[in-house]
């Protein structure tokens, strides 16, 4: 796979310029994850989620903890041990076919929704309609981040004469290297300042093991916005969801080329 530049107006032509936002009925979306990130009353405990858990029991029978491990090492001692903590922080809840997960944590809220991927319409209400859940047990006193996570798996067809193809801005190896690349990663962090949002946007590459005649890439687009608002403010906090929301999928779309696009309609 090779990353050579190619002409803008040839590239357009022939279908290789971002592109054109609309609904994909094969999107490549492999999890949608909608957060909140919160401050909690103090002394607030995991063991409140109790009434919750139960509420939900018929649609998400299979709750489990949420644990975190923090584990610290002296230096100096001639034979060091690490100290492991273990510590619970929320529950998990998954629904019966495992395809809707809800997050309750001591800090914050998550919504995942894996594949198969419908539409934001879709999974949006059922998103607030636990967070409402949340809230009623959890009582925040603010919701300090807002996010919407999507990780894409795009499965391209090989051989392929250049990775410019399918995306548009692909890694660029130096001219008088070889062109072949065998794996990749990158990072990026952007920030609009007009909406005040920002994204993490991670592209990554590695052979598929299992399909010699496919190239799997990963783009993971999290789309998120520091905020200060009270739980009660439900039109502010859809408000900035929404236009995560829309700002991920203007990421995707300038992402990837109309040629690609057309692999997932």
């Amino acid at each position: 796979m090779t990353t050579s530049a190619s002409d803008s107006g040839e590239a357009a032509s022939a279908g290789l310029g971002p592109a054109s936002w609309r609904h994909l009925e094969h999107a490549p979306i492999t999890e949608a994850l909608i957060d909140f990130r919160v401050q909690l009353p103090e002394g607030f405990s995991t063991s409140e989620f109790g009434p919750v858990v139960a509420r939900l029991a018929k649609e998400y029978p299979r709750p489990g903890p949420i644990k975190t491990l923090r584990a610290t090492i002296a230096i100096g001692e001639a034979a060091p041990r690490p100290d492991v903590e273990q510590s619970e922080i929320g529950v998990l809840l998954r629904a019966a076919d495992e395809k809707a997960l809800a997050q309750f944590r001591v800090n914050g809220f998550t919504f995942n929704r894996l594949e198969p991927y419908t539409s934001w319409e879709d999974i949006f209400p059922e998103a607030i309609r636990l967070w409402t859940e949340y809230v009623g047990v959890a009582k925040p006193i603010a919701v300090t981040r807002l996010a919407a996570r999507y990780i894409n798996r795009l499965k391209l067809p090989l051989p392929m004469k250049d990775l410019r193809e399918y995306l548009t801005e692909p890694p660029r190896v130096p001219d008088g290297l070889p062109q072949t690349l065998k794996a990749y990663l990158t990072r990026l962090v952007v920030h609009d300042s007009m909406r005040d949002h920002s994204a993490i946007v991670t592209q990554s590459f590695e052979p598929n093991p299992t399909d010699a005649e496919q190239a799997i890439i990963l783009l993971d687009i999290d789309a998120f916005k520091d905020v200060h608002v009270k739980p009660s403010e439900s039109d502010e906090i859809h408000r900035v969801l929404a236009g995560l929301h829309d700002f991920k999928n203007e990421i995707f779309f300038r992402s990837i080329t109309q040629k690609a696009s057309e692999l997932f309609e």
